[in-house]
């Protein structure tokens, strides 16, 4: 008997809570390769195999994709999975086919083969229980009469497991990448009722939260699970070079880069002409960089994620284009060439780094113009330009932006954790073992600094004798992750 026939083998499956539980672990050991489960994903799992709707909100690295393809590997049909990234699907299909059990998985979009999907179509046509998890993007949802006559068939059958919703806030217009055919996405649920759904992403507000759930017409006594969006691991900082040139800029970038030599990095540009500039400034440095775009086609596209993913390529210059779902764990350093729309967007970009939980980098090399060239792109221009509550909404978001960057007092980390949550985060005045303050970003350096000269002018007396007091720490000395001389708070 293979591993997937025993996960499969009715005579696991008992009915009740334990057993259910003791399967959950079983197979995300043996088949995903993980000791245990993450907060909230046990939670999670156990609620959608029970066919309860879900709302997820983890942050980026918190497990999103297990609570559903666990689900999946032990649910009688297939769980239909909405994603807005091409690269993504193709990377998790992949991923899901090589595991030990070869988790049958496929995915239908523009970039798949014709003849692949007419042989997916086929099979699941047939209703055959081989195919655990379809992959599609909401466009192909929306446009393919013969995906939905697929989905009645296997629905009428009872072997339409449940429908997963990646990267939600895209339905919503509260969110900071509104998507139109993510919309309809609440008609399709209609149209399998009792078919249960979840809904998941990193980046939501509570507006942004309630709109999806009245979308996706989840109800309420659906099982919510929103963790906190506080990444202890990343190190947040703002470099205001409003009066320095564009080939200052880059050489900046350029010392950064090199003072992270070899580790994977992500720098996002405003537009495509500047990753490709910056991405070719360094290479003329030695730096193994590449840009990435929507203007490359997507075999180019393909040939940079791949690279990237492989450790060839240590930099990728990009534009928003290469935005949710990266799903690369040791990205050690993000850093924004110029400014993110909204916070939502800056939280989900830099949330790319650090997802392995070792302690990363995310600055933004902040010039005050910038926010001027984006009203003007959010504004429109002539019989495009926009007029009525949304151009506000998304002027205030940049406005946040504006906010957060030219922050001097509070920590930016809670800045953040305060947007989403709607609590204060992690706190500037917390103390270390030392009693000196938690450097949660540049701010807080900044004031660990102040407390370190101050704390040693005080303990000083005025012919340089050394008052009694607490003998030296013996923690052992931490090298600071980023050449705070550059980093100004202003």
């Amino acid at each position: 008997m293979s591993l997937f026939e025993a996960i499969r083998d009715p005579a696991r499956r008992r009915d009740d809570d334990e057993e259910l539980e003791k399967r959950l672990l079983w197979v995300n050991k043996r088949v995903f390769g993980h000791e245990g489960f993450r907060g909230g994903q046990l939670q999670i799992i156990k609620a959608t195999m029970k066919k309860r709707d879900c709302v997820v909100i983890l942050a980026t690295g918190g497990g999103k994709s297990l609570c559903y393809q666990l689900p999946a590997v032990l649910s009688d049909g297939v769980t239909v999975v909405v994603s807005p990234l091409l690269s993504l699907i193709e990377d998790q299909v992949s991923t899901l086919v090589t595991t030990a059990a070869g988790i049958p998985a496929a995915h239908a979009t523009s970039s798949t083969k014709e003849s692949s999907i007419r042989a997916v179509y086929c099979e699941l046509h047939r209703c055959h229980r081989w195919h655990k998890l379809l992959y599609v993007t909401p466009e192909r949802l929306a446009a393919s009469d013969t995906l939905h006559d697929i989905l009645r068939k296997l629905h009428e059958r009872k072997l339409l497991a449940r429908i997963v919703v990646d990267e939600a806030h895209c339905i919503s217009e509260w969110g900071h990448d509104f998507r139109p055919d993510y919309r309809k996405l609440g008609d399709v649920r209609a149209e399998y009722p009792g078919v249960p759904v979840m809904a998941l992403t990193a980046t939501a507000t509570s507006a942004t939260i309630a709109d999806i759930r009245r979308s996706l017409r989840i109800g309420e006594d659906a099982v919510v699970h929103r963790a906190s969006s506080d990444r202890p691991n990343l190190r947040y900082a703002v470099c205001n070079v409003t009066t320095q040139s564009d080939e200052q800029i880059n050489e900046m970038i350029c010392s950064f880069v090199a003072a992270h030599h070899a580790e994977c990095g992500i720098i996002y540009c405003m537009t495509q002409a500047d990753a490709e500039d910056l991405a070719d400034f360094l290479c003329n440095r030695g730096v193994k960089a590449e840009y990435y775009h929507a203007g490359m086609t997507s075999l180019q596209r393909r040939v940079v994620q791949m690279g990237w993913t492989r450790g060839r390529i240590h930099v990728v210059c990009a534009t928003i284009a290469y935005g949710m779902g990266i799903d690369k764990k040791d990205v050690r350093y993000v850093l924004h060439a110029s400014l993110a729309k909204s916070l939502e967007g800056y939280y989900q970009e830099a949330g790319r780094a650090g997802r392995d939980g070792q302690p990363s980098e995310c600055t933004i090399f902040y010039k005050k113009n910038d926010v001027a060239k984006l009203q003007r792109i959010i504004t429109g221009f002539g019989k495009h330009r926009r007029r009525g509550p949304k151009l506000k909404r998304d002027l205030d978001r940049l406005e946040d932006v504006r906010r957060f960057c030219e922050e001097t007092k509070h920590c930016r980390r809670a800045i953040l954790v305060s947007h989403f949550n709607g609590d204060g985060g992690p706190s500037t005045a917390a103390l270390s073992d030392d009693r000196s303050p938690v450097a949660c970003c540049d701010i807080c350096a900044a004031t660990a600094s102040q407390y370190k000269n101050s704390t040693t002018t005080t303990t000083t007396t005025n012919n340089g004798a050394k008052r009694p007091g607490r003998g030296p720490s013996t923690r052992p000395a931490q090298r600071p992750r980023i050449d705070t001389s550059y980093v100004l708070s202003g």
